[in-house]
């Protein structure tokens, strides 16, 4: 079973998977959040979320005839702290094979570095002592052995090996809720994964030197996440979501949240009539510029990349307003970050999902994109290529016990 716990909606499937069969998604289930157990994407009450969640669970799994016995869930992007480490390991026989051995050694120093910078940065934003973290997800981003870019450095000679790994840590705290729900639950929680990280996995399983910009635009924040060349870049969030949107509507036509709300579905799923959209629209494109400024601040914090793809893929249960992907073509955003063409963005369908299908009368939208990110997870099976990733997993794994 595979969980999204969003701002406003506990999203939960149930999946099966047979050998090397693609999973099948059998059960879906959408509950809203009781009032009071969140506060964007933090849980602040267990037992009343517990309540949410085990309806949640509870419905997905009589649509799937099933009974679940372990659990993934994602985190929110703006739960968790993620970076790019690079090492550069200097040999001192540049002549001599790289062996599994010379290879581990280098893993292991690249991940003792990320950590305690992962340690100091998180401990500097929150202003007192060391903060407590943990690991939850880890990959490799590049290797180059004397500049060169491989796919497995075993065998290769040269004089400095460079490996860049992505990792994503979470604060034990948010870890220790999600696990007390799945305690409640009575499921194994076997890993939890943060949201962007998982929808970006998935997008990008069958195209391992794709490069663009995924965006997952949840109801009070959007995560941006940039690819390169297959490897993820890093993530950066802000708090700009589709919440944001219906409040304007409700500011702008005096209307109440919930009708706002209504409202703002209606016209993204096209059901309104043309007098009523030009009474919307000069709004909603006044919020989404808005929006659109807060995706130009947060792609300015990669600076670690000369140039960013122009490629954007766009998500997301807020994404569906035209005014959304109409805000990144304009010749501002263009203009203000180092794009080499113009962008060129395009929102994410589900039947661009890999590997996943889904049983009669089950339905799947943008807005499922994450959850089913997470099933997507538990099918990556590691291949024989897939050396350093393998390494990196295991020294993950060893570092945390």
């Amino acid at each position: 079973m595979a969980i999204d716990a969003g701002t406003n909606l506990v999203k939960c499937l149930v999946f099966a998977r047979t050998g090397d069969d693609p999973a099948k998604i059998l059960g879906k289930s959408v509950i809203p959040h009781a009032a009071g157990s969140m506060r964007g994407g933090m849980i602040i009450n267990i037992p009343d979320a517990v309540v949410t969640f085990r309806q949640a669970v509870e419905a997905a799994a009589h649509q799937a005839n099933v009974k679940p016995t372990s659990l993934l869930m994602s985190m929110p992007g703006d739960l968790v702290k993620s970076l790019v480490t690079t090492v550069h390991y200097h040999r001192a026989q540049p002549e001599s094979h790289i062996d599994s051995g010379e290879l581990k050694n280098i893993v292991y120093k690249a991940q003792l570095k990320a950590y305690e910078q992962m340690r100091q940065t998180m401990a500097k934003e929150q202003e007192e002592g060391s903060l407590d973290v943990k690991l939850i997800n880890t990959t490799v981003v590049d290797m180059r052995v004397d500049g060169y870019k491989i796919a497995n450095p075993l065998g290769f000679q040269g004089g400095t090996v460079t490996l860049s790994i992505f990792n994503v840590f979470a604060p034990l705290v948010h870890l220790g809720a999600l696990q007390a729900i799945a305690d409640e639950l009575e499921l194994d929680l076997i890993s939890v994964a943060a949201g962007p990280y998982a929808l970006t996995r998935c997008l990008t399983a069958h195209n391992e030197n794709l490069s663009g910009i995924f965006i997952d635009v949840g109801a009070q924040t959007t995560d941006l996440v940039v690819v390169n060349e297959g490897g993820i870049a890093g993530i950066q969030n802000f708090a700009f979501g589709g919440n944001a949107f219906s409040r304007a509507l409700a500011l702008g036509l005096k209307l109440s949240d919930d009708k706002a709300e209504q409202i703002k579905l209606d016209y993204g799923n096209d059901l309104l009539d043309k007098r009523s959209k030009i009474k919307l629209q000069p709004i909603l494109q006044a919020a989404a510029l808005m929006w659109a400024r807060g995706v130009t601040q947060g792609l300015r914090e990669f600076t670690h990349l000369d140039v960013l793809p122009n490629r954007i893929f766009i998500g997301g249960g807020g994404a569906a307003l035209p005014e959304i992907k109409n805000s990144l073509m304009t010749k501002a955003i263009a203009a203000e970050l180092p794009f080499t063409k113009k962008p060129y963005p395009a929102l994410i369908e589900s039947t661009e999902l890999h590997d996943i299908t889904v049983s009669e009368g089950v339905s799947l939208d943008r807005s499922d994109l994450v959850v089913t990110g997470l099933v997507y997870l538990t099918i990556i099976t590691e291949t024989p290529e897939d050396v350093v990733g393998t390494i990196l997993r295991r020294i993950a794994l060893s570092m945390q016990v």
